[in-house]
């Protein structure tokens, strides 16, 4: 039950991170689409706890990233063996693989959503200014 938990939860944060994103991009700003979210239907336990992550308000302590990333791949050998699709696992899966191989490995697996915008070409240098900052907070 423990990877059927993970896997939505995982899955839910990549949905939230991309309703924010387009938020964002629609000219919302982002606290004000945070927190229309977090205040919304969707206003799941997970989504108030990593609500204010998206907004650099992420965690200092080593983050889940690993943990949830590992129960995925567990979900997604296991739907393979059962017959059952995981089409959005597969995908959360691949975002959280682009975020460990941007160096964002050891960060909450909220770091989604700064994997999301550094996919855009536009936004690039803004996504890399604020991965920057993060980790000069980390003290690298």
């Amino acid at each position: 039950m423990k990877i059927a938990t993970n896997l939505g939860l995982a899955v839910q944060m990549l949905a939230f991170c991309e309703a924010v994103l387009l938020a964002e991009k629609s000219g919302i700003p982002r606290e004000l689409a945070v927190e229309a979210l977090m205040k919304s239907v969707i206003a799941s336990p997970m989504v108030k706890y990593r609500g204010p992550f998206v907004i650099g308000k992420m965690p200092t302590e080593p983050g889940s990233r690993p943990m949830i990333q590992k129960d995925m791949q567990l979900a997604l050998d296991h739907g393979h063996a059962v017959g059952v699709p995981l089409p959005l696992t597969a995908l959360t899966q691949e975002w959280l693989t682009m975020a460990r191989g941007s160096g964002l490995g050891d960060y909450d697996f909220a770091i989604l959503f700064d994997v999301l915008p550094a996919s855009l070409p536009r936004s690039r240098a803004s996504s890399r200014r604020r991965l920057r900052a993060m980790r000069v907070a980390d003290g690298e």
